[in-house]
């Protein structure tokens, strides 16, 4: 591709489009944090969960629906659109489904009583995962229109960025998600009201974000068939050492990841934290998320996106830990001992964010990038129902045993980071 003269109307209106994407993107970007904290799926779904039923097995479920239903439906999209040169239309199929699935969800919770609690847990669950899975369906759009819209060097700036105003957001959205689950809703509306609050700012999201100016780059001349295309996944896995050792590292980070959907429950049955609490878990959390992002950002700008990624794994084996070991205190010490179990995840979930976004998109070449998102995480989700095994294996070794394994899944993440390269591909590269 010839350079064009910095001069020229072209440079100047792409200039200006491309700070008009980024802030697009950014405001979308914080739109979803916001949705998100409101049903933060390891504190206030969990609980609500875990309140009306009662059920390990199921509070693990509502912590691998999200993952499994964003991963698995990505190899096919990537195999629909990365030979169409724009991608926006698929974003906005995706989010309109999700928001639909959330309206479903809040007029349920608020019109099934929690007495008929097998057909509340019903609707949730499967429209929850219909949610999680129309977001899959975006993510591919949405990383290709990124990629597209923001050069390598901004990226990891824009993903800190998108944290730290997000989670500037959760922090005080905790505290009205404690007022909300402390006020004199009866269960199960007051948890409808959160919902409804995500529903409202994913809409929001998506509107701004079908707002934003697609730039054209050169595709694919044609829609290979999905077997050919799994064949390419299969081959790149086989011959670009750091496309396998990324998704060695993903699959480590999923294993460590065993005990998130059971800190809250953990918390309410063995240390008889009041539910409201939940609330400051999750402000907790985003605090930590909002300082942590100066340090990712600048981290990933002086030292590259891999020693985030190294960092954050180094901290994967604390939060079980401080968990595990918060029962050996005197009572009065031990809730607040046990607010780092949230301040440490904030601080991880952030790291993990900037860093696995940033190093995705930097490693993925521009025509193949579908392909490479699209087969990594259909990969994953082998990987994806950790946490639901786990709440089958609570009965058996008990909660202890789960952060165990947690703690020995985050020293092997450690170690498959640390065998992870520094790579920045160009648009228009090619891996073969």
């Amino acid at each position: 591709m010839k350079p064009v003269p910095t001069d020229s109307l072209e440079y100047q209106t792409q200039k200006k489009n491309q700070k008009y994407n980024f802030r697009i993107a950014l405001a979308q970007g914080i739109l979803i944090r916001i949705s998100f904290a409101f049903t933060d799926p390891t504190t206030v779904l969990t609980t609500f969960i875990y309140k009306l039923t009662q059920n390990n097995f199921l509070v693990g479920v509502t912590g691998s629906i999200m993952t499994t239903g964003w991963m698995w439906p990505q190899f096919l999209v990537s195999n629909l659109i990365e030979h169409r040169s724009r991608k926006l239309p698929f974003y906005i199929l995706g989010m309109s489904s999700r928001v639909f699935c959330w309206v479903v969800i809040c007029l349920g919770t608020f019109l099934i009583s929690a007495q008929n609690y097998l057909l509340l847990v019903t609707v949730f669950l499967v429209f929850y995962f219909l949610a999680a899975s129309s977001m899959g369906v975006s993510t591919i759009p949405y990383m290709d229109i990124i990629s597209k819209s923001i050069r390598p060097q901004r990226r990891a700036r824009f993903f800190s960025l998108r944290q730290l105003i997000g989670y500037t957001f959760a922090f005080l959205i905790g505290f009205f998600v404690k007022y909300i689950l402390d006020s004199r809703l009866a269960f199960p509306n007051n948890y409808a009201v959160l919902f409804f609050c995500t529903t409202v700012s994913a809409t929001a999201a998506f509107a701004v974000f079908a707002k934003i100016r697609e730039p054209i780059h050169p595709v694919k001349s044609e829609r290979q068939p999905i077997w050919n295309q799994l064949k390419q996944g299969l081959h790149i896995f086989k011959t670009d050492i750091h496309y396998r050792r990324f998704i060695w590292f993903r699959i480590a980070g999923h294993f460590s990841g065993i005990a998130a959907p059971f800190y809250s429950p953990y918390a309410l049955q063995k240390l008889d934290v009041a539910l409201p609490t939940v609330g400051y878990f999750l402000s907790v959390g985003a605090l930590t998320g909002v300082v942590s992002n100066v340090l990712w950002g600048y981290v990933g700008e002086k030292y590259g996106t891999r020693s985030i990624l190294v960092i954050t794994s180094g901290l994967f084996c604390l939060p079980p830990f401080v968990a595990l070991s918060s029962v050996t205190l005197p009572t009065d010490l031990q809730i607040p001992y046990y607010f780092l179990v949230f301040a440490i995840s904030g601080i991880i979930t952030n790291g993990v964010m900037v860093g696995f976004m940033t190093y995705m998109l930097n490693m993925s070449p521009g025509l193949s990038r579908p392909t490479y998102i699209g087969f990594m995480n259909t990969v994953l989700v082998l990987v994806s129902f950790v946490p639901m095994t786990g709440g089958l294996l609570v009965p058996l070794i008990g909660y202890e045993g789960i952060f165990m394994i947690s703690i020995v899944s985050g020293g092997v993440a450690l170690l498959t980071a640390y065998r992870l390269e520094e790579i920045i591909r160009s648009d228009n590269e090619n891996f073969s």
